[in-house]
């Protein structure tokens, strides 16, 4: 879905007269991107009511170098983990915190897999990689839409 992408003097991005993006989607300087922006497609694209259009604004990070700060819940009961699910809100998996959407969730793929910390079910951090827009449907109700490749995190684990 077209949007209003204008770019700054600063270098940053302004999209839609709210969303400021800074950085230049690189691996050296990936886009800084808040969950307000992610969490936006909300608004446009929840394809069980057929409403099929990501705003340009989150489209447009698709194949770009992305750093996000949020919550990482790691899987349970492993030495090392080559995957994180990274959150806007806190969350263990079962029973402390808010159960992520589509929306406000990416599956993060590790470029070097971690051993979880001691408070690995909701560790708070920074993650970088390669963003993808990739809606996983099941029966048109929306199970994922964002993921992470060749990510490295940065936190107090």
């Amino acid at each position: 879905m077209p949007g209003n992408i204008l770019k700054q003097a600063d270098g940053s991005i302004l999209a839609d007269n709210k969303y400021l993006i800074m950085g230049a989607g690189t691996v050296e300087n990936p886009y800084r991107v808040t969950w307000d922006c992610l969490t936006s497609a909300s608004q446009t694209y929840i394809p069980r009511l057929q409403q099929n259009n990501i705003p340009q604004r989150v489209a447009m990070l698709d194949g770009k170098w992305i750093r996000i700060e949020g919550y990482m819940a790691f899987p349970l009961m492993l030495q090392e983990s080559s995957e994180i699910l990274a959150m806007l809100n806190q969350w263990d998996g079962c029973c402390i915190g808010v159960p992520p959407t589509p929306y406000d969730a990416i599956e993060v793929k590790l470029a070097v897999p971690v051993k979880p910390g001691r408070r690995h079910t909701y560790n708070f951090g920074t993650v970088s990689g390669k963003f993808k827009v990739d809606p996983y449907l099941v029966e048109n109700w929306l199970v994922g839409l964002y993921q992470l490749e060749s990510a490295s995190i940065q936190s107090d684990m």
